[in-house]
């Protein structure tokens, strides 16, 4: 599962809540990593 969010990533993850198997990006991101970040969870 990927998760896109605005906020500062740090603020986004704390508290655990991201288990195995999630990802997170954050606002602005360029497309290449978004697309990148897509092809790594397809292929773990």
């Amino acid at each position: 599962m990927l998760f896109i969010t605005g906020y500062a990533e740090h603020a986004a993850v704390r508290g655990g809540f991201l288990e195995n198997g999630m990802q997170l990006i954050t606002k602005p991101f360029a497309f290449d990593h978004l697309t990148s970040k897509v092809r790594e969870m397809i292929e773990a």
